[in-house]
């Protein structure tokens, strides 16, 4: 499938400049031109921390086409001084490698906000003018009413706490905090605060409690002063999701945040939503979202490994996994699933000592010892096991007490004493740990999923839970007409936005997983929603790309049936038929009407 042509990357900005300061504006310039453009519709955005993983590197366009899959990309560099900021842009072609416009911004320093609007909306029109048509606003970058020397100080703060360890977040929480001494009606170093204690929660370098608790104030004051940014309602879905048990409203809140912005962080958060249901298919599918705008972001790398891991795809898992530990050594997730894959494909004497090397963060987060126990209740070695679980039991009245609950509760599986394991569970419960959400897939329990107190509190915890539910709702009967609009009008989104008819192989089955429904209650959808079968559906959408494609100056030298290929056919008689049929001439004769000699 070829690289769509409206897709870009932004490396980060060069700092040209010897001033510390100056680095914090060339990320501070580059993260506003990437979330700028992602405003605008049918373009896709190389996400942060792909386009960060680029700096202080010298890459090549083939490279970048390669591994960011963008047919363009930014660069530049950012020159200061006392009274000048000298800015050179630049964007090129991935497809062909060659440069096709430079600009250098001559501007002063004190117009920070002027100087990020203008450049976005400058690269803007320079990208209409090379791939098409886009639908660009007046405005990409609004001004925020902070003083020019406040914001920088803003900039710092945030450059530290996306560094993501302890050290440099608790730096960037300190400036950000000063910050808000100085200009407490500024809602974005609120929103970065209560980042940085949610990150540290999240990667076990916070009790997840503690970094909880300190990160909402921050969230609820960013929520007063802008209630409608993307960053906000994302950070509202993951309160409801996993404080409050609410998936209902955590959908709401996460489709709210796409609406506003597409950002592989708010298709991350949805796939983590379907898997706590269960529903690991339609998982899968919004994390191949996430990873296309980023695919060098660490966790979507280990979320791939651990859907598979959670559909006993154990070998599929670990390459993920280890992936992730890649890009970064430091994410806590990984190690504990390298480890009990390792364990659940056969391999407990490779999984013990594979928890035995773990150092660093996994021992503080108890992965090693939890890992171990596991293993030595796996062999059989009843002595070393029950030691380790007297070692896990002693975490239950410490800030650790999440992950000793998992660990114990994981270790009793094994063991098979299933009442011990409800017992856990129903304590956890009790006492709103985040992990009961995460036990409802796991393939240990699989032994306790039909347990009836199990199932009884998998079902209060999550009351549309597809493993425990008797009954799907839309199996109680066809789809009635209110459904039929509401699943007709999701279905044209997901089409837009995922472009599914672009794959050949597509099927009547893949298109049912993206709206969570059976194959026959998808097949129904089509025939009474759109009056179409799947064929018809499907191949509309693949006449319209060709259409656009075949009239784009970049596709001249391409043969028609590449162009039809390039749009999703498999087949020059299915190509040839549907054409004629939808647009009552042949491919030939529509060309020659539409293309001017």
């Amino acid at each position: 499938m070829r690289t769509s042509s409206k897709s870009i990357a932004v490396l980060p900005f060069v700092n040209m400049s010897n001033s510390i300061e100056n680095e914090y504006f060339c990320d501070g310039l580059t993260e506003e031109i990437i979330n700028a453009l992602a405003k605008i519709k049918d373009l896709s955005v190389t996400s942060r921390t792909s386009s960060f993983y680029f700096k202080n590197k010298d890459v090549s366009a083939k490279e970048v086409r390669e591994e960011l899959k963008v047919a363009t990309f930014i660069e530049g560099s950012v020159r200061t001084s006392k009274n000048k900021m000298r800015i050179t842009v630049q964007m090129i072609d991935t497809v062909d490698d060659f440069h096709f416009w430079s600009e250098t911004f001559d501007r002063n320093p004190e117009h920070v906000f002027e100087i990020q609007d203008e450049i976005s909306l400058f690269i803007a029109e320079k990208l209409r003018e090379h791939i098409g048509h886009l639908e660009i606003e007046d405005k990409l970058v609004e001004p925020i009413d902070v003083p020019v020397d406040i914001y920088r100080d803003y900039l710092k703060g945030r450059y530290y706490i996306m560094k993501l360890d302890y050290k440099n977040s608790i730096k960037g929480i300190n400036i950000l905090k000063e910050v808000i001494h100085k200009s407490p009606n500024f809602s974005s170093p609120y929103l970065d605060i209560n980042l940085a204690y949610v990150n540290m929660g999240t990667m076990g370098l916070l009790p997840a409690f503690e970094a909880y608790e300190k990160a909402q104030p921050y969230l609820l004051k960013a929520l007063e002063l802008d209630p409608n940014s993307s960053r906000s309602q994302l950070n509202l879905a993951w309160i409801e999701c996993w404080q409050n048990w609410n998936l209902e409203k955590a959908y709401e809140h996460a489709k709210k945040a796409l609406e506003i912005q597409q950002a592989d962080d708010i298709y991350l958060t949805i796939s983590n939503f379907l898997t706590v249901e269960g529903k690991l298919g339609a998982a899968h599918n919004y994390l191949d979202k996430a990873l296309q705008l980023d695919p060098y972001a660490a966790i979507n790398h280990h979320y791939r490994g651990f859907l598979y891991y959670l559909q006993e795809e154990y070998t599929t898992a670990i390459p993920y996994l280890k992936k992730a530990l890649d890009l970064d050594p430091k994410l806590p997730f990984p190690p504990i699933y390298i480890g009990i894959s390792l364990l659940l494909s056969g391999k407990p004497n490779e999984a013990l000592s594979y928890f035995g090397s773990l150092e660093g963060v996994s021992v503080k987060d108890l992965s090693k010892l939890g890992g171990e126990t596991m293993c030595y209740a796996k062999l059989n070695e009843t002595e070393k096991c029950n030691e380790g679980l007297r070692k896990l039991e002693t975490y239950l009245t410490t800030e650790l007490v999440d992950k000793a609950f998992t660990f114990l509760i994981l270790v009793n599986a094994l063991l098979g004493n299933s009442e011990k394991v409800i017992d856990l569970v129903e304590q956890a419960y009790h006492n709103r740990l985040p992990l009961i959400l995460l036990l409802n897939p796991s393939p240990i329990l699989k032994t306790v999923k039909n347990h009836k107190r199990f199932k009884d509190i998998m079902l209060k915890a999550i009351p549309d839970n597809v493993n425990y539910k008797q009954k799907r709702k839309y199996k109680q009967a066809l789809l009635k007409t209110n459904e039929i609009k509401k699943y007709s009008k999701e279905l044209e989104q997901i089409m837009m936005d995922y472009k599914l008819y672009l794959n050949p192989d597509l099927s009547l089955k893949d298109l049912a997983s993206y709206l969570e429904l059976p194959a026959n209650y998808a097949s129904q959808l089509l025939n009474l929603g759109f009056q179409k079968n799947f064929s018809e559906y499907v191949n509309t959408f693949r006449v319209n790309e060709f259409k656009e494609r075949i009239l784009q100056e970049e596709n001249k030298d391409l043969t028609i049936m590449a162009v039809a290929y390039d749009s999703g056919f498999n087949s020059k008689t299915v190509f040839n038929t549907f054409f004629k049929k939808i647009e009552g001439a042949t491919p030939n004769a529509y060309i020659k009407s539409n293309i001017k000699n």
